[in-house]
């Protein structure tokens, strides 16, 4: 595949709607659509969307790389722990545009990856789940959703006796249809064991409402939490959503808040739920935490934001029963934009935040606290001096200690 020029300010555009309308594949699909071989601008070609702890105690990172005959895979990277080198990088997928979002330990010693695989830029993303080995080398690549567009967001492992994977995104039958959440449950080798559609109906046939869920987790006594975006129309956007669902997918309960998408998504150590995100509104665009008991009651409510745009992606509850979340902030830091970190207590306000980056456009996606020093490893991108998957660590005060730019 050869490829044209892409323009700047194309893929800012594309990854600040993957995390506000959620959906990266569309954006990424115009940027691809017409392939001239000419030079690709080292700007939005890679980035870290996903940080877990590896098999070995090291750090996983998910996202997605760009190579000239590919175009963009999606990507596994275990990094050292304790300086960011690159211990093994693996890419993966068709010849068009494929990229990951999670990831997971598997439950056969390896890792277990979602997001979206597409082949050609109609704009038909399907579902992807691959499953690697412990060095990343792939198992299993599969597809769900069928002839529909769909993507995988998060994906949990299940812990009762029969194990396996749950994955959550969304389905959407076309490009004019509804968009719907979509789970699909799936055994240990990946075979499909049964999927769920949950969503609204539109109100008008010019209309369509899109729904989706962007990550997932256990619940205590059974089944599953949901977050992510619910009712939001072409005109605009959906509110923040926690749903429970039962062990076979079906939905239980349903509770909206404001407007706006929840990313993350925690069972707290006193066992309520805290949700992570981005606030929208008309005028401006903030992060929020949200904190809920069981069922989906709120706490307590918090935003935080600056005289700019702040945007809010990956969050943890920290080991003083605090809460930390990265994200984008324009109104701190160096560049244009600059990956943020901000660190609360445990009713939500705010202790600190840091920003990181360089004088061009810097994102934050994932986000771990570590436990030998309770500092902090962000990953996402960096655009300042080239295109880069993003990774740091940080003291517990969120001092930076050292980042890596990672090609």
């Amino acid at each position: 595949m050869d490829y044209k020029i892409i323009a700047k300010n194309t893929f800012p555009e594309m990854k600040l709607h993957l995390f506000k309308i959620a959906f990266l594949i569309f954006s990424l699909l115009v940027s691809l659509a017409s392939c001239k071989k000419e030079v690709i601008v080292e700007e939005y070609l890679r980035c870290g969307n996903n940080l877990a702890l590896g098999q070995d105690g090291n750090l996983i990172i998910a996202g997605y790389n760009t190579s000239s005959s590919k175009g963009y895979e999606g990507t596994l990277i275990l990094a050292d722990k304790s300086n960011g080198d690159t211990l093994w990088s693996h890419k993966y997928g068709d010849t068009y545009a494929d990229a990951f979002f999670n990831v997971q330990k598997s439950h056969q010693g390896g890792y277990i990856a979602t997001g979206f695989s597409n082949k050609s830029s109609t704009g038909s993303p399907a579902m992807w789940v691959v499953i690697t080995d412990v060095n990343g080398t792939q198992i299993k690549s599969l597809k769900f959703g069928g002839s529909s567009y769909s993507q995988g967001f998060s994906v949990v492992p299940h812990t009762n006796a029969d194990s396996g994977y749950l994955v959550a995104g969304y389905i959407q039958s076309s490009a004019s249809s509804d968009r719907d959440i979509y789970l699909v449950r799936i055994d240990n080798s990946g075979t499909q064991l049964w999927d769920k559609r949950i969503g609204s109906k539109s109100k008008a046939a010019s209309d369509t409402v899109n729904d989706a869920a962007f990550s997932i987790i256990t619940a205590p006594d059974g089944g599953y939490f949901l977050t992510g975006s619910l009712k939001g129309y072409t005109g605009g956007g959906g509110k923040v959503f926690l749903m429970k669902v039962s062990s076979t997918g079906d939905s239980l309960w349903t509770k909206t808040y404001d407007y706006g998408v929840g990313y993350s998504l925690t069972l707290t150590k006193d066992l309520g739920i805290a949700i992570g995100g981005s606030l929208q509104n008309t005028t401006n665009q903030n992060i929020f935490i949200l904190k809920t008991d069981t069922a989906g009651n709120v706490l307590w409510n918090e935003t935080y934001g600056g005289s700019g745009y702040e945007y809010g992606a990956s969050m943890v509850e920290t080991s003083d029963g605090g809460f930390a979340i990265t994200g984008i902030t324009s109104s701190e830091g160096a560049g244009y934009e600059d990956i943020y970190l901000i660190r609360t207590n445990a009713a939500g306000v705010k202790l600190w935040g840091k920003s990181y980056g360089g004088s061009n456009v810097d994102q934050g996606y994932g986000l771990l606290q570590m436990s030998e020093d309770e500092g902090f490893c962000i990953t996402g991108l960096s655009n300042s001096g080239g295109s880069y998957i993003y990774l740091n660590r940080t003291d517990k005060d969120g001092n930076e200690l050292w980042f890596k730019n990672i090609k």
